[in-house]
């Protein structure tokens, strides 16, 4: 019983340290790919913490049509290892085959997917509830926010009936979200872990 604990609480630890990375990683992917204001206060903390694994990883794998393709390689390899540590930790040993890093490999792709639409989900939350709570107040964090969830949302604003003040694409936006998580990232998870 306590060795069953034990071992849930150090996955809990590696599943959280890693994932509060990866999202910082991807934050930092989004903000690019949206150009976003970097002197933001939380975009500049964003760099500090990735800087220095990124910056070593851009002198080998460089950027590719303004996409920083260096920030998703780092997303991935991390998402990788992360797996690959809860799986020792569960005490399976995974032989090093080309199906298993195959497997592996499709795995981290569905819960790096996974993460990433969890991310605009809280992020669409958090501009929701700032919106009710300071109306027009200026918030760093929540400009953001909004700059990474615009070109998201825009569509289906063009889509929906206007509803004057009242805005839904926020609300479609998360039915959007979860039917993909569904759709396709679950599916892409399940099939990974099944290779290994």
């Amino acid at each position: 019983m306590f060795m069953s604990s034990l071992q849930n609480a150090l996955i809990f630890t590696i599943h959280t340290i890693f994932s509060t990375y990866i999202i910082i990683v991807l934050f930092r992917f989004m903000l690019q790919l949206v150009r976003a204001d970097f002197y933001n206060p939380l975009a500049q903390v964003a760099i500090r913490i990735t800087n220095p694994l990124l910056v070593p990883l851009r002198r080998i794998i460089p950027g590719y049509a303004k996409i920083d393709v260096a920030s998703l390689v780092l997303a991935l390899l991390l998402q990788g290892v992360e797996l690959y540590a809860i799986l020792i930790t569960k005490g399976f040993s995974v032989a090093p085959s080309t199906t298993s890093i195959l497997g592996l490999f499709i795995w981290s792709s569905g819960e790096l997917l996974d993460l990433f639409l969890v991310f605009l989900f809280f992020a669409t939350l958090i501009q929701a509830i700032a919106s009710w709570v300071q109306p027009g107040q200026y918030n760093p964090g929540v400009a953001l926010f909004s700059r990474i969830t615009d070109p998201f949302f825009n569509p289906i604003r063009r889509v929906l009936p206007d509803f004057g003040m009242l805005d839904f694409a926020p609300l479609v936006g998360i039915f959007v979200i979860y039917l993909t998580r569904m759709i396709i990232a679950n599916p892409i998870i399940f099939y990974g872990r099944g290779l290994i």
